[in-house]
């Protein structure tokens, strides 16, 4: 009885928890959300209750698995919260929008391709394709006011605290500002993801799909992944830090 007891308490608090607050403390969680669709990043804020629910998955299916990630040894590679504001923000830049830069032309070749191909009986790759431009142009946008602008002004608030300064605004006001930018533009992409997703059907091959097909629904649900872990290291690590470190200098004067 009081085993069954412990386990209820355990599983109330881990159901009101909010999503991103596993990612955040545990990165390897990030796959479990993966293999069920729930976007921890943009919707991060959550609770684990309600976006099963959303998903209609059952709490004691999902609970199992996830306590099975908690109870494993945290990888050090991926404690990104531990990292400092910097190398965070180069880890992002030489991975995650290296990857996306790297793989849009890529995908968008394959796209279209698919599209000749296989669109007369399945017009559905058509609004994929569609919705890949528009998100594929959104990113490489974004990725560059953030490695222009956001970056280079997170390194300034990084050096004010160096050097015992307070920052100076310089036009923008507020880190906050640009920031609430960038997550405005990562709802904007992790909604054009979504509908890629629909259009798919989850991805889910027809039985004539051919190699190239094949190959352009992984590379997208490939895409999909790095895009929400992308969203989710600034969301909820780098933008957060950045705004204390910004928060704890201002309070200097």
């Amino acid at each position: 009885m009081f085993k069954e007891e412990v386990s209820n308490r355990t599983n109330t608090n881990l159901a009101e928890k909010k999503v991103k607050e596993f990612v955040v403390e545990n990165f390897k969680t990030a796959k479990l959300f993966e293999k069920y669709g729930i976007d921890y990043c943009c919707n991060g804020n959550r609770s684990l209750k309600d976006s099963l629910s959303g998903k209609s998955i059952e709490m004691n299916t999902f609970i199992p698995e996830l306590e099975k990630i908690l109870g494993e040894n945290k990888n050090d590679d991926q404690v990104f919260s531990a990292m400092d504001l910097i190398t965070l923000s180069q880890y992002i830049v030489n991975n995650h929008h290296k990857y996306v830069k790297e793989a849009i032309p890529l995908i968008e070749a394959h796209l279209d391709k698919v599209v000749n191909a296989h669109s007369k009986n399945h017009p559905e790759l058509i609004s994929i394709r569609q919705e890949f431009s528009i998100l594929s142009a959104e990113m490489l946008t974004h990725m560059d006011k953030e490695e222009k602008i956001l970056f280079p002004l997170i390194k300034y608030l990084v050096d004010s605290k160096k050097y015992n300064e307070t920052p100076k605004s310089s036009g923008y006001g507020t880190v906050q500002n640009p920031i609430r930018k960038m997550e405005q533009e990562h709802q904007s992409a992790g909604n054009e993801m979504e509908k890629i997703r629909n259009y798919s059907d989850d991805y889910k091959l027809p039985e004539d799909a051919c190699t190239t097909y094949t190959v352009t629904y992984k590379e997208l649900e490939e895409f999909e992944k790095d895009l929400f872990k992308h969203i989710h290291l600034e969301n909820n690590i780098l933008f957060p830090k950045a705004i204390e470190l910004e928060n704890e200098l201002l309070n200097l004067k």
